[in-house]
């Protein structure tokens, strides 16, 4: 039994009445085997507090005020103090207080400020622990560790144990390195997980790029032990089951576009397609089939309208090479024929003329021969055959109208100019050489009627012997009973007047062996 105390010592609390605090550390569990450390309950008990006088209630609270304003001033304080165990007597049974009379044990109560490190160390080391523990299942589950990191995480953990160690030790600093170390080095093993399977898929799609069947499948197997249920990885796997179906389509493709068969071809890629959406190059090759069917169907075209032209079906041609220039406006070899077609047909268009005009000479008909020269110098002036045909028949035509105009009114050739005319007209036609027998036989025709207009022939005029006679381009005659003279053959005007009388006019075509003219006035005015 501990000493009575004195009056004095009553009036305050008494040191000796406090009794030590216990800090059991605690082991949490770092596998998934289910162990836990010792003094740990569920991975957070803690060891109960022995119960305090109010002396020793009063004493902490001081502490704990005094400890708050060592923390606004002190920065930091030594890392390694080890705390004070307090222990109950050899003799005492378990969780029993220490005797009363034991006397002052403040070398027992850990100071307050050091407890709350304490307590501020074992909550680092939780969190440490649970991000470690979180991870390490990430790993297991998600990652398949087991396939490809065994051994390392079997290290790691073992460190995680030496935590354990040091924890439970009460070693908190160092535990929570240690923890802290461990957890680097398992999310470093997550990274390199990370790594390792974004490499296996990307080299499982570089071979289905690559059409390399063996090697995709090799990645994508890689990927799938590392995340069985990851969709690229899935994904990836099922292109590279379907490459060697995909490649016998390409292929096939290929083949039917050497043999220009466009329609086979879209149909192995559209193959190619629905068994794999995403195969390397199939737009470029739909691109290459279209193209190709435009070019061969092009071809063809141009083939017709070659064909066209050498047959001489201008139209045909023609037709042809606007189809290809609608599509492809600047192809040369379709501007090319396009141009020839245009000359060969123009030349064909004056060859046509040419053998026209030359027929319609041989027929006589210079009339028809004058309008096809002319239709051959509307397309090129420049053509000499044209240019020379049309005056030679332009001027075998003048001569015809101007013929045919006299011999359908051969009155005309009274007048001396008209005359003159014929005359040169005349000539001209005689020296119209190979000009055909019906231009000879107008041309008989036409000297005969010159010849004859050239002898004058005997006009007997009759009057009154009071009428005034005067022949129009002849003169006046004056008034008389009979008048001969002697006129070239044509038309004649005769007008007749007298004072008081209406004046008379006759036109009359002179010709040989005419009956005598009667000119008075008779009509009173």
């Amino acid at each position: 039994m501990a000493a009575e105390p004195s009056a004095g010592e009553r009036e305050g609390p008494d040191p000796r009445e406090k009794h030590p605090t216990y800090i059991e550390p605690v082991a949490a569990p770092l596998t998934r085997s289910g162990g836990r450390g010792r003094g740990m309950a569920g991975g957070d008990a803690r060891s109960p507090l022995s119960p305090l006088s109010p002396r020793a209630l009063w004493f902490t609270a001081v502490m704990i005020l005094l400890g708050g304003t060592l923390a606004f001033v002190v920065i930091s304080l030594p890392d390694r103090v080890t705390a004070p165990t307090a222990k109950a007597p050899a003799n005492a049974p378990a969780g029993s207080a220490p005797a009363e009379d034991a006397g002052p044990a403040t070398d027992d109560i850990v100071p307050p400020f050091r407890a709350e490190q304490i307590a501020l160390a074992r909550e680092q080391a939780r969190e440490k622990l649970r991000d470690f523990v979180d991870l390490q299942l990430t790993l297991e589950n998600d990652f398949n560790i087991a396939a490809w990191g065994a051994d390392e995480l079997a290290r790691i953990k073992d460190r995680a144990n030496t935590a354990d160690t040091m924890f439970i030790d009460e070693r908190f600093d160092d535990a929570i390195d240690e923890y802290a170390a461990a957890l680097a080095d398992l999310q470093a093993l997550a990274a390199k997980g990370e790594t390792l399977f974004e490499e296996a898929v990307a080299a499982g799609l570089e071979a289905v790029a690559a059409r390399d069947v063996e090697a995709a499948t090799q990645a994508f197997d890689r990927a799938l032990a590392m995340r069985p249920e990851d969709s690229r990885a899935t994904a990836g796997a099922r292109r590279a089951a379907e490459l060697p179906a995909v490649i016998g389509a390409l292929r096939e493709a290929e083949r039917a576009i050497l043999r220009e068969d466009y329609d086979a071809a879209s149909r192995y890629v559209a193959e190619a397609r629905r068994l794999d959406p995403q195969t390397n190059g199939l737009s470029e090759l739909s691109a290459r089939i279209a193209s190709a069917r435009t070019t061969a169907r092009r071809d063809a075209q141009l083939s017709s309208a070659f064909a066209a032209l050498a047959a001489g079906r201008h139209e045909a041609a023609l037709n042809a090479f606007d189809k290809v220039l609608g599509e492809h406006p600047a192809h040369p070899t379709a501007l090319a024929g396009r141009q020839q077609t245009v000359q060969a047909q123009t030349l064909a268009a004056i060859d046509d003329l040419r053998s026209k005009a030359i027929a319609e000479t041989q027929a006589e008909d210079w009339e028809a021969a004058l309008a096809s020269y002319d239709a051959v110098l509307a397309i090129d002036p420049t053509l000499s055959f044209a240019r020379d045909g049309k005056a030679r028949v332009r001027e075998r035509v003048m001569l015809i109208r101007a013929m045919a105009a006299v011999l359908a009114d051969p009155g005309r050739l009274s007048s001396d100019q008209e005359f003159a005319a014929a005359k040169e007209t005349l000539r001209l036609a005689a020296e119209q050489a190979d000009a055909g027998a019906a231009f000879a036989r107008r041309l008989g025709e036409f000297r005969d009627l010159v010849a004859r207009s050239a002898e004058p022939v005997p006009l007997v005029l009759v009057s009154d012997n009071a009428t005034e006679v005067t022949i129009h381009k002849v003169g006046e005659l004056g008034a008389f009973d009979r008048h001969e003279l002697a006129l070239r053959p044509g038309r004649y005007v005769i007008v007749g007047s007298q004072v008081g009388c209406r004046d008379v006019r006759k036109e009359i075509v002179l010709s040989q062996g005419m009956a005598p003219v009667d000119i008075r006035c008779a009509e009173r005015i």
